[in-house]
């Protein structure tokens, strides 16, 4: 049902909850005189129907502050379009770095490495040897 605004001549101001059929039925205030009728942006508010129970301990979610405390406590965020995406690109980066650590890791100690020891592993390498990086 809608909620109508209304504004008295006395300076009160105050709203009713009408069925559309009493749109232009008039209204009076408290004190008794007839109110106008007030144009005011619509209001897109929706209250949330949240009844379920938190994956992280089972406690019942029956409000929207419950889900917001329930989040909190696990320190997590509410799932949004795209955070499945975000979350693939910072692993991909995440991966993309510890390659670049590995690789200065790896020239550090080949660099350190007695000049006879390098010429043996570049031979090596040259004859077909091949190194596979895993990860576990």
């Amino acid at each position: 049902m809608p909620v109508y605004s209304y504004k008295c001549e006395c300076g009160a101001d105050f709203d009713r909850c009408l069925p559309v059929s009493m749109y232009k039925d008039p209204q009076t205030c408290d004190c008794g005189k007839i109110a106008t009728k007030q144009v005011c942006a619509p209001s897109f508010f929706m209250a949330q129907d949240i009844n379920y129970q938190s994956p992280i301990d089972g406690r019942p979610i029956t409000s929207m502050q419950a889900r917001i405390d329930d989040l909190k406590r696990a320190d997590c965020v509410p799932w949004e379009p795209g955070i499945g995406q975000d979350g693939e690109r910072n692993k991909r980066e995440s991966e993309a770095r510890l390659d670049r650590e590995i690789d200065t890791v790896v020239d550090r100690e080949i660099a350190k490495m007695p000049e006879e020891k390098k010429a043996r592993l570049a031979n090596e390498l040259a004859a077909g040897a091949d190194i596979q990086l895993v990860r576990n």
